[in-house]
């Protein structure tokens, strides 16, 4: 191997070498995302669970003898709720939408390393060709110049 390829190979082995850190960071990434989106659904899921224990809570109380104002303060506390949870939602639909773009993302990166590690593979097997066939010249040489040595001694003797 020449030296000009020695260092188009290191250069590449680098660029490679980038690229994986890059797909590791874009998988991070994801991770993260994934793990927010997680947590925004059972955010949303805890808020709906109590929305519907106290409607449950309130539908109980309605069919008793209860202080209006209790029942007041259970509706503004529903209300409440509802508006939370609306609100988690919009932050689930936030989160699933960066999850998307770290998962478009990581999908990027891992084409671009593999297309430079094609390309690497692609040039490996080039330059062992390249190798083989000048072993073969290199032989061939050795095979003729032995020849002609051979030629030149049975002529002499």
């Amino acid at each position: 191997m020449t030296r000009t390829q020695r260092a188009r190979a290191a250069r590449l082995e680098r660029i490679i070498e980038y690229r994986r850190r890059l797909t590791e960071q874009a998988q991070q990434r994801l991770a993260e995302e994934s793990r927010a989106v997680s947590a925004a659904e059972e955010a949303l899921d805890r808020l709906k669970q109590s929305r519907r224990e106290l409607v449950q809570d309130l539908d109980c109380l309605a069919r008793t003898l209860t202080d209006p104002v209790v029942l007041e303060t259970g509706d503004l506390y529903q209300r409440w709720l509802a508006q939370q949870a609306s609100e988690q939602a919009r932050t689930l639909e936030l989160a699933r939408q960066r999850e998307e773009a770290a998962r478009d993302a990581l999908l990027s990166q891992q084409r671009e390393k593999r297309k430079l590690e094609k390309v690497q593979e692609r040039w490996h097997a080039e330059s062992s060709r390249e190798a083989r066939r000048q072993e073969g010249l290199l032989l061939d040489e050795f095979a003729l110049s032995r020849y002609c040595h051979d030629r030149r001694e049975e002529g002499a003797s």
